[in-house]
This record gives C-alpha cells, structure tokens and sequence, in this order.
C-alpha cells in the first residue's frame, strides 16, 4: 500500500487491530478470532 504512493516502510509495529489485540501474537503467528471478536466485527460493519 505504502508503495504505491512511492513511500518505503521501515518498520510496522500492530498491537490492535479494533478491538481485537494481537499484542500477544509472536511474529509471523496468527491465531482464530473468539466468537465475541467476530459478533464485535458484524455489530460494527452492519452485518447480520
């Protein structure tokens, strides 16, 4: 994205992202959203 715009990121540090922390995420981890995570997304983008 930044590229695009002829910008170079030198470093990128996410702790949230919304509601949902990803604090505890290891580099290049990932983990499944909790069910309360994903109501929170729909309730907020209008999505039943």
């Amino acid at each position: 994205m930044c590229e695009a715009v002829g910008k170079r990121v030198k470093a990128l540090h996410r702790t949230k992202i919304g509601d949902i922390s990803v604090k505890s995420l290891e580099l290049g981890k990932w983990r499944h959203l909790r069910e309360e995570e994903i109501k929170n997304i729909l309730r907020a983008s209008k999505i039943k």
